[in-house]
């Protein structure tokens, strides 16, 4: 049976209207979604073991007949058990299966299945423990063979996966080749279609391994080809100087209350070199959380002001706008510059003055972007976490300026290590802060147990007592019917009780603009002193006088995620500290709370997660605009550097992709560069 990718998932056979619901929360909606819904891991259950060399703790898959089944409700736990006995050509096993009533109606005696699950010791007895089972009378598809696992959510297992895309298998196979034959006979590709069917279900480990390079070569070179295009238009534009006097950092220093660091001093520099030029600057300030990026964007600034030309600084979030604007206009004011803000619910009738050139600094979200918002002489853009924004938002802004194309810096405080910044986003200059400021002192990181619960009360009411601010991190919003994770709803019920008398609000996604931002104005005035939120404050809130925060559940969080989460404390010159808590105990999970909790530095927490949990654990949902990447390892440099060039060398040979109308619907319209 063929069917057509962009139709519905609820197209599939067996995907009725609930099921369709499910998957959305996985964010497939279309066929198309789900064969690019890639596994996160694969098991190899191909060997076949025989009965009689099974050993406790193993792992094995076997080809047995049932000879016996029971099923029974034990009284301990009330727990429903189904016992049988298999047999192969060598022995004879227990088998146990635990709450899966079903299988009485399903599984038949003296019928081959494959069997695949761990040997345990149970009631004395060598017994197979909650295999996975599968009919041996077909091509297996659960057992037998290498089997993807995927990332699943209740009520869609990986098993559901597997049979949904089976079922498209035909389909697959039949997918066209996209890229030119001659990238893929250079490059030694597969072929797409048996790319697809080999993520899926590989025949062999050779054979998923093709697929898994030809897909991640996909996925790098078309953000490769993006990016070339990018960079080949924003090459031919011309931008009007900035320029600046010898002196202008230790003018600018004279005005902060604070010494720059060396990195702080060495990025600015940077800037004002690339500002004097006419070609248009595009460089990314990469710096670790609390590294002060903001005040290196704020010399750019003063710079760009003192040169008669208007400047916009674009954040992804009302907070962050705001916050930038009331971190910057105390020290912008000392240089006499006219600064507003504009978000969505700001009714803002200062629009003439942008368009008199009477605002020199333009501080919003996307609302900057708005077809009524006119600029006189706007010759400077700053973008602050600039993967949060789409591209064609970020060239909305751009597009502002008249004649002349304004200078481009990007802010980030994404933790990816430099050399592949550099290798990837080859259109961008790279500055990198690498100290934090003077005077801050390193945060404290510890594991929050259940036996240190009353040091924690002392030292959060010590640390109210004097003023100063608490975060508590959960990963939900709403209560865990299983009680398996802190949430809003719960934890705001356990903070009451530990802290009676401390003034607690909660923030997190689900609340209005208006709502946010009056919980967190009442938090950093004092209203407020404990904020239980959800990752929703990940990024860019600066609160000097945050002092802890208590992370929930950290086993749900990412290492750089979680490295964004502590870097909401330790902005001030008082000690910080970042108190993490788990319930979970595997070695792979101690591992990685122990790294988090000796190493501070962002980049080396990001190369850590890449290599314990994979490149989907890089970014979280928030920042999966950044790449959006579903398969490919940013760590592999030499397949980043080869689709950089490959796709390089297609701009080169065709600029506007004439030959190649396939490739250029995968680019982005407002990227591609109009023919002269």
């Amino acid at each position: 049976m063929f069917f057509l990718l962009t139709a519905s998932i609820s197209q599939l056979p067996g995907i009725g209207p609930n099921l369709a619901l499910k998957f959305e929360k996985l964010g497939v909606l279309t066929l198309d979604d789900l064969i690019h819904y890639y596994p996160r891991k694969w098991e190899d259950l191909s060997a076949i073991s025989p009965l009689i060399q099974a050993q406790p703790g193993q792992k094995i898959t076997t080809q047995a007949k049932i000879l016996t089944i029971s099923h029974f409700r034990s009284p301990y736990k009330k727990m429903f058990i189904t016992n049988a006995v298999i047999q192969d050509d060598s022995a004879s096993m227990r088998v146990v299966w635990f709450n899966q009533p079903y299988l009485q109606t399903v599984l038949k005696k003296n019928i081959p299945y494959y069997f695949s699950g761990q040997i345990n010791s149970w009631q004395k007895q060598l017994t197979l423990m909650n295999p996975v089972f599968e009919l041996a009378d077909h091509l297996p598809l659960h057992a037998g063979r290498i089997v993807s696992i995927y990332p699943e959510t209740t009520g869609i297992s990986s098993k559901i996966i597997r049979r949904s895309i089976k079922t498209l298998l035909n389909t697959i196979r039949h997918i066209s080749e996209i890229l030119p034959t001659e990238i893929t006979k250079k490059y030694n590709l597969v072929p797409l279609s048996s790319a697809m069917e080999n993520i899926h279900f590989p025949a062999s480990k050779t054979e998923l391994k093709l697929a898994r390079h030809r897909l991640s070569f996909d996925e790098l070179f078309f953000i490769q080809l993006s990016l070339s295009f990018i960079k080949q238009n924003w090459e031919k534009q011309l931008s009007q100087p900035i320029t600046s006097a010898k002196d202008f950092i230790s003018q600018f220093q004279k005005h902060l209350n604070f010494v720059l660091t060396d990195s702080q001093i060495k990025a600015i520099k940077e800037i004002l070199r690339d500002l004097s030029s006419s070609k248009a600057t595009n460089r990314l300030l990469l710096g670790d959380v609390g590294s002060g990026k903001t005040v290196v964007a704020a010399a750019a600034i003063v710079t760009a002001v003192q040169n008669g030309y208007q400047t916009a600084l674009m954040a992804p979030t009302e907070i962050l706008a705001i916050q930038h604007y009331q971190n910057l206009k105390p020290l912008l004011d000392k240089f006499g510059i006219n600064t507003t803000l504009l978000t969505g619910s700001t009714k803002l009738a200062g629009y003439p003055k942008i368009a008199a050139g009477k605002i020199d600094l333009v501080v919003g979200t996307h609302a900057l972007i708005q077809k009524s918002v006119i600029f006189k002489n706007l010759n400077l853009v700053i973008v602050d976490e600039q993967h949060r924004f789409g591209v064609g938002q970020r060239y909305q802004l751009k597009n502002k300026a008249t004649k002349y194309i304004p200078h481009f810096i990007s802010l980030s405080a994404t933790p990816i290590p430099r050399t592949i910044f550099l290798t990837l986003f080859s259109d961008l200059d790279v500055s990198t802060l690498t100290e934090i400021p003077h005077g801050r002192l390193p945060i404290i990181t510890r594991l929050a147990t259940s036996n240190n619960l009353v040091r924690i009360q002392t030292l959060i009411k010590k640390e109210v007592a004097v003023g100063h601010k608490i975060f508590v991190i959960t990963s939900l919003i709403n209560e865990d019917t299983k009680a398996e994770r802190a949430s809003i709803a719960s934890e705001m019920t356990n903070l009451i009780k530990l802290f009676p008398r401390i003034k607690i609000a909660a923030l997190h996604g689900k609340m209005s603009a208006e709502a946010k931002l009056k919980t967190m104005q009442d938090f950093k005035e004092g209203a407020t002193e404990i904020l239980l939120a959800t990752s929703v404050i990940e990024v860019g809130i600066d609160i000097a006088k945050a002092t802890v925060v208590w992370i929930k559940n950290a086993e749900r969080f990412g290492l750089a995620q979680l490295h964004q989460l502590r870097g909401r404390v330790g902005r001030s010159i008082y000690q910080s500290y970042c108190l993490i808590e788990t319930k979970a105990n595997d070695p792979e999970t101690m591992e990685r709370l122990q790294a988090f909790i000796r190493i501070n530095d962002g980049a080396k927490l990001a190369q850590m997660d890449l290599a314990l949990r994979g490149p989907g654990a890089f970014f979280n949902t928030q920042q999966s605009g950044f790449l959006k990447l579903k398969i490919a390892n940013l760590m592999d440099k030499q397949l980043i550097k080869i689709t950089h060039q490959a796709a390089r060398n297609l701009i080169k040979s065709d600029t506007l992709l004439k030959k190649y109308p396939e490739l250029k619907q995968k680019i982005q319209p407002n990227l591609l560069p109009h023919a002269e």
